[in-house]
């Protein structure tokens, strides 16, 4: 005779889920307000758990309660290897300050997180100075996560459009795509190249 077990979840509880796996060199753009510096944070916060180190370069630091929220469980030995670089406008500076620091401490996430700015054309300097972040990072298997915004497409052609994607192709990123599921606020598409997840944002990230 067998016997199933039936297992009741508890009511209204968030399954985590396993992100997909990063590949070596990710632009991940974001539509506004769906989270991408949350999701930046998630993979940052598996690393740490698991004896790792990240480095991180941004523009301004993300929001205190959210960076509290998604890294809350992360053991104060380990959140001394999350080295964050706030840089202001300057993001070219930040990111090859941030890339003498990765030569020394060999992190295993290197993020830039909003790397274009909202309007006009993306930084020269910054493509510069990720272009020599990748040589760094290309022998010590630190992978690298590049965020910036998507924005509407103006000619009709397509819905969305990356910003800054065409100047990074050289490098062969993985693109992949954050957006609003129609029908839910909390509702997220991660489009990772040819494969769709469907997740919902909460306190502790994505599940």
């Amino acid at each position: 005779m067998v016997f199933k077990l039936s297992v009741q979840k508890p009511p209204n509880k968030p399954i985590t889920v396993a992100l997909p796996e990063l590949p070596p060199i990710t632009h991940l753009a974001v539509g506004e307000g769906c989270g991408g510096t949350s999701l930046a944070l998630q993979y940052s916060r598996d690393i740490l758990i698991d004896g790792g180190r990240v480095v991180w370069v941004c523009e301004k630091t993300p929001d205190p309660q959210r960076f509290s929220q998604i890294l809350n469980n992360v053991d104060v030995a380990l959140l001394a290897k999350f080295h964050m670089m706030e840089c202001g406008e300057v993001i070219a500076g930040g990111v090859l300050t941030a890339g003498k620091l990765a030569e020394r401490l060999t992190p295993q996430l290197f993020v830039i997180d909003d790397w274009t700015p909202r309007t006009g054309q993306p930084d020269r300097l910054t493509i510069s100075a990720i272009e020599k972040i990748c040589k760094i990072l290309e022998s010590t298997g630190c992978k690298l996560l590049i965020t910036s915004a998507l924005y509407g497409d103006a000619s009709g052609k397509e819905q969305w459009k990356t910003r800054g994607k065409n100047l990074l192709e050289h490098l062969s990123p993985s693109n992949w795509r954050l957006t609003i599921t129609e029908g839910g606020l909390q509702k997220r598409t991660l489009l990772a190249e040819d494969e769709t997840f469907q997740l919902q944002i909460n306190d502790e990230g994505f599940s």
